[in-house]
């Protein structure tokens, strides 16, 4: 049958099931709980009366007993029966250091002090008991024995407090006198470690715990204004659980009440209800997820793992389901959808094919725009220049400049769209060396590149430019100066910086040019004054589509200009029709 239902109908109907059983179970066990819940509840505030009276029963036998240990310690001994006074006097702070490691190791204890011939001698902390302090030392009886005594409480500052005197009387029979009768140990403390319950259902904030004397009177309460009224649990409302116990070596006794509301049948069973539930709930929910995971989550995986099977670089995949319920429409959709991403993969290609064949064709003009940038007055006047320089001197110059300009249009006129960086740097070399003639005081020119890089290819016209940018900016006519080109080693890029020692750029000329190196449409760049430099930074970038290739210039004024040329050493696609 439920091979029958949809995924919904089947989830619903299991579900149904397995609350309907859980709910029967709650309702079963309930019953039962509240057939018990008298006895649990009694059980429970039993517990909790003895397991506080225990408590105080300890703790008011550790602060007897330390400080029984204490008395009679030996540095305490010597230093009240032994100890001339001027011994006394240079062991003051020893022993004072003695009673603070004592309060300090001991957390109920809020004040701790030695009586000598009953009057304080010295204490440990908390100075704003001392009026206390002595109130209880005038009510010390004359004693024959070391055992510890407790004295009623006392309330101070809005606390309670509680004390324990012990006798100090001498281990030695030697030191022993009438007079050493009024030495003990005092100790003030409180019940702040006193935890009423450990039963987490239990709220502690509404359990009441009175400690009362022989004489019914209030030692002890929550509310530190009951102190010393007489206790009376009759005017407390019904509904209340009350249980008194003895305080074992005094004579008070201690009273817990508490209302009965604040443990119900499922407060006081919760522990064992909410186990049993869990145990439960968790072996139905295993049952219900195993029909699940036959039903749903298999089915689940197959679509997830036909879905993983999808890639970019196979667009043919289909994803194959044989069942019939809701995930069929979803993997209906899917197909669908990659035999759209089929269908526009297909575009793309066609679409980049042709951007590329686009950015081509843009390299290319970009080229023939630079081939045009040389001005036919350069070839003019560097002809009239060689006349001039024929009458003038010998023809050894002459050959040496008309072969650097045979050299530099020889290379202009090649159709080639890459070179070499060897080529491309002669080239500029040689541009270099014909407007050096003209010059009155020649410039230096440097070149250090490594031998590896000579071989590598680059676009063409990539140097020249620079150069004639230096030639024409960095120097006045009569100035001399040094130009230098050096390779920057790199794995992956190629990186040249021709560095010169002239004038330099303002930051606000340097500025301008930065922008128009940003410029990223070609038509923009034909106005521009530095366009040979733009016209560089723009063909590296779109031919190595990479942003760390181009140019950047490093000027300060004054004091020359370096400008870093950096493209790939490996040209990203094979270029063929040089």
């Amino acid at each position: 049958m439920l091979k029958k239902m949809k995924i919904k109908s089947q989830v619903f109907y299991l579900t149904a099931i397995i609350l309907g059983i859980i709910i029967i179970l709650q309702a079963f066990l309930y019953s039962i709980l509240s057939k018990e819940s008298k006895s649990i509840v009694n059980t429970v505030f039993d517990s909790i009366t003895q397991s506080t009276c225990t408590q105080i029963d300890k703790l008011n036998a550790s602060i007897a007993e330390s400080t029984s240990l204490f008395a009679v310690h030996r540095s305490v001994q010597t230093f009240i029966y032994e100890y001339s006074h001027a011994e006394t006097v240079r062991n003051f702070s020893e022993m004072q250091s003695s009673l603070n490691d004592f309060l300090n190791n001991n957390r109920n204890v809020s004040f701790l002090g030695l009586i000598k011939n009953r009057k304080l001698f010295m204490s440990a902390e908390n100075v704003s008991l001392y009026d206390e302090v002595r109130n209880i030392i005038s009510e010390i009886p004359t004693v024959e024995d070391s055992i510890p005594m407790f004295y009623p409480s006392f309330t101070h500052e809005g606390e309670t407090y509680f004390a324990c005197v012990t006798p100090i009387f001498p281990t030695n029979p030697l030191y022993y006198s009438p007079e050493h009768e009024g030495n003990f140990v005092i100790c003030i403390y409180q019940m702040d470690s006193i935890t009423y319950s450990t039963y987490s259902f239990i709220d502690n904030s509404r359990i009441n715990m009175i400690i009362t004397d022989k004489n019914n009177n209030i030692l002890f309460s929550s509310n530190p204004k009951e102190h010393g009224k007489p206790f009376n649990f009759k005017n407390k409302d019904r509904g209340y659980l009350f249980k008194s116990l003895p305080i074992s070596n005094t004579e008070w006794n201690l009273s817990v009440f508490m209302s009965s509301d604040n443990i119900s049948v499922f407060s006081g069973m919760s522990l064992f209800f909410i186990a049993f539930m869990i145990v439960v709930t968790i072996g139905l929910l295993v049952l219900m997820f195993k029909f699940l995971n036959d039903i749903i989550v298999k089915r689940i995986m197959l679509l997830d793992n036909s879905v993983g099977r999808i890639s970019d670089s196979d667009t043919t995949y289909r994803i194959k389901y044989d069942f019939t319920d809701e995930l069929s429409n979803v993997v209906t959709t899917i197909n669908r959808v990659l035999d759209k991403v089929h269908s526009l993969n297909k575009e793309k290609i066609s679409t980049l094919d042709s951007l590329y064949q686009s950015r081509l064709l843009q390299k290319e003009t970009q080229v023939y725009y630079l081939y045009n940038q040389v001005s036919p007055h350069f070839l003019y006047n560097s002809l009239s220049y060689i006349q001039g320089v024929a009458f003038k001197y010998n023809a050894e110059e002459i050959v040496n400049m008309t072969s650097s300009l045979a050299q530099v249009y020889r290379y202009f006129s090649t159709n080639h769209t890459l070179s070499t960086i060897k080529q491309d740097l002669d080239c500029a070399i040689e541009y270099f060396n014909v407007i050096n003639f003209r010059k009155n005081i020649p410039l230096e020119l440097n070149c250090d590149i490594e031998q590896e890089l000579m071989s590598v290819k680059c676009l063409k016209m990539i140097f020249q430019p620079i150069v004639e940018n230096i030639l024409k900016h960095a120097y006045e006519v009569n100035d001399m100066g040094t130009v230098s080109i050096k390779s920057i080693p790199d794995k992956e890029k190629a990186i040249i910086e021709i560095t010169d020692d002239g004038k330099g750029i303002s930051s606000e000329v340097l500025e301008d040019i930065e922008k128009r190196l940003s410029v990223k449409e070609f038509d923009k760049t034909q106005s521009n004054e530095h366009v040979g430099l733009v016209n560089v930074n723009m063909r590296l970038k779109l031919y190595y589509n990479d942003d760390d290739c181009g140019i950047k210039i490093i000027s300060r004024y004054g004091e020359g200009t370096t400008v870093r040329i950096t493209f790939l050493k490996e040209p990203p696609i094979s270029e063929n029709h040089e």
